[in-house]
């Protein structure tokens, strides 16, 4: 299903742009239609329609705590911090863990749908993963870096 996914997202832009080049060459050669001031007029408007569907085109779409999240462990705003000031900026985390890396702290950080989305709705191999915060901290006790997981 994995492979699927990962076909359908990198090649779908790809068979949406062949139509259309196909559609237009087919209406630049037709002699069905006979005035040239309207195949170009159905030319560009193909074109429009064609870049507002490919911008609008992703494979996946993060929820608005994923978003957050992500942004706060992108912007490494976390780094130096004390667990205290950790837990009094994010709460009381979702696991702790003391490992041979050192302190980890998790903290749920959403959700993260992956399939083939159109206009905010997916319309094919939709895939709801878990997202994570996961804090690390260093032998000080400070953040040392942190990073976003995707759960199963």
């Amino acid at each position: 299903m994995g492979i699927v996914l990962f076909l359908g997202t990198v090649f779908m832009p790809y068979i949406i742009i062949l139509t259309l080049v196909g559609l237009i060459i087919w209406l630049i050669t037709t002699k069905l239609i006979k005035n040239k001031v309207f195949k170009t007029l159905i030319i560009i408007s193909i074109l429009f329609c064609g870049v507002i569907i490919l911008v609008n085109f992703k494979d996946e779409k993060p929820d608005d705590l994923c978003k957050e999240m992500t942004e706060i462990s992108n912007n490494k705003s976390l780094v130096g911090l004390s667990k205290e000031e950790v837990e009094e900026l994010l709460g009381e985390p979702k696991y702790k863990f003391n490992d041979e890396t050192g302190n980890l702290y998790a903290y749920n950080a959403g959700s993260l749908t992956k399939g083939i989305i159109f206009m905010n709705k997916t319309l094919v191999l939709d895939c709801i993963y878990g997202c994570e915060l996961r804090i690390v901290f260093d032998e000080d006790d400070k953040v040392e870096y942190s990073s976003i997981q995707l759960l199963p």
